[in-house]
């Protein structure tokens, strides 16, 4: 605890001093005579913005991946109807999927039998790799972002902020998922439910240590939609942020994270009321 401690008052400081920077560099160009009033207005507008950003409370910021950053539901949806007709089971609305995501592929395929009143090991262990090939060659084709995320995103970069994906989704589909949607430029890391070995995937805090390490230590925070998120932000000492508009089984509001938002434009202001806490 005391390592991470000191990683994220380095990564602190590096912000600050990189933030401080710009701002000096912006005065000059200001007051550089060669300025025109337009430019010399647009710079000052950027000191502003980069003066308010010294202040932004965290360094990093770690997202879980289906529910959180896409709505995965459909294509989810479709691969797990499609792994259940192949055993002769009736489909399940994509409505009532949304509410078996978010622990893992093989948990999803385990409630869906559950659901028919079915509890076999081995008929989950039939479906599942059939459930995997079909959503794997389907991969990114019906998977939008959740309203306000990018912009929420670039209003964060734009502050020095470093993103990275925690996922209990294999690596490979995450990664895969990521770049086939063009976004893999966003996220310093991308974290699977496999990354850190057997039994050390979200709740476990493993995978949220690996994400500060691997994003050069700083301040994080985590958003998610999950128990699994939150506990595994707690375990980890860091706060956490439930969405009301994931993958919910039960409602946000008990799940115990530090906020509840209903919009990424809420995001920012959650985490700033976070970091001054």
């Amino acid at each position: 605890r005391t390592f991470y401690s000191q990683c994220q008052r380095l990564g602190e400081h590096m912000f600050v001093a990189k933030t401080y920077i710009r701002i000096n560099i912006l005065f000059v160009k200001i007051g550089d005579e060669r300025t025109t009033p337009a430019t010399r207005l647009a710079l000052v507008r950027r000191t502003r913005h980069w003066t308010a950003m010294t202040s932004f409370p965290f360094a990093i910021i770690g997202f879980d991946l289906d529910g959180t950053l896409f709505d995965s539901s459909i294509e989810l949806s479709a691969a797990l109807n499609h792994a259940l007709a192949s055993d002769g089971l009736p489909p399940i609305d994509p409505g009532d999927v949304r509410h078996l995501i978010g622990m893992g592929a093989r948990q999803m395929v385990r409630r869906a039998l559950a659901r028919e009143g079915v509890e076999d090991e081995a008929r989950v262990n039939r479906l599942f790799p059939i459930l995997i090939e079909f959503y794997e060659a389907n991969l990114g084709s019906d998977c939008p972002a959740f309203p306000g995320l990018f912009e929420a995103m670039d209003a964060m970069a734009a502050a020095g902020v470093t993103f990275a994906v925690v996922t209990n989704k294999f690596e490979h589909l995450a990664k895969k998922l990521i770049a086939n949607l063009g976004h893999t430029a966003r996220f310093a890391t991308i974290i699977g439910g496999d990354t850190m070995g057997p039994g050390r995937g979200k709740p476990q805090p493993d995978p949220i240590h690996e994400m500060i390490r691997r994003c050069g230590g700083g301040r994080a925070a985590f958003v998610g939609d999950s128990i699994y998120d939150v506990q595994a932000a707690q375990a980890a000492g860091i706060p956490v942020v439930a969405l009301s508009f994931g993958f919910l089984d039960q409602p946000a509001s008990d799940l115990g994270a530090d906020a509840v938002i209903d919009h990424y434009d809420e995001l920012i202001p959650a985490l700033r009321a976070l970091g001054s806490g």
